[in-house]
């Protein structure tokens, strides 16, 4: 089984500008039913990276100055060239129905639409010896390799909170299939 490891809450945080505060906290979700991928011993797999991904931001019409934190959750497609297709918002635990929250649900879905990443690669060496000797958990990497971009699904909870007029948005990528 695969598993990313999570990310600590703080540490994507960003700089606070004069009217809102806005951090990133991600926590990958990983969906029921998600079908997992035995790979053979020489094979190894390379996830997808991030390239920049802004967190969502609160709508500029939403006027709540107080909001206990409020988890929405999306789940998206990086396709094997590297973009995001068919963001939809996710009905998982820990996440409120994104009907009740319908302007921070738009918020979400505008910004996975237009997150990049490096694609995940199935890196297919010849054997294990060969795997094992030119791996380097980074990459693909060795003459005899064959690198095959695919899609991934993951999935992001995103936490939004206003304490005293003060706004706060927290991502977390939670799991992935």
């Amino acid at each position: 089984m695969i598993r990313l490891p999570l990310l600590a809450a703080g540490s994507l945080l960003l700089a606070a500008c004069a009217t809102r505060t806005a951090g990133v906290e991600q926590r990958l979700i990983l969906p029921e039913g998600g079908k997992r991928y035995e790979m053979a011993d020489s094979q190894a797999f390379v996830f997808p990276m991030a390239q920049g991904n802004p967190p969502p931001g609160f709508p500029d019409d939403f006027g709540a100055r107080e909001l206990p934190p409020t988890t929405l959750c999306a789940k998206f497609v990086v396709a094997p060239d590297g973009a995001v297709r068919d963001a939809a918002m996710l009905d998982d635990p820990g996440c409120i129905d994104p009907a009740s929250e319908p302007k921070l649900a738009s918020a979400v879905l505008l910004a996975v639409s237009g997150w990049r990443f490096e694609p995940a690669v199935f890196c297919n060496y010849p054997d294990a010896a060969t795997r094992d000797r030119d791996w380097t958990g980074r990459g693909c990497a060795g003459d005899t390799v064959e690198a095959l971009p695919v899609a991934v699904t993951l999935a992001y909870a995103f936490t939004f909170e206003v304490r005293n007029g003060r706004r706060q948005v927290g991502a977390a990528r939670v799991g992935g299939r």
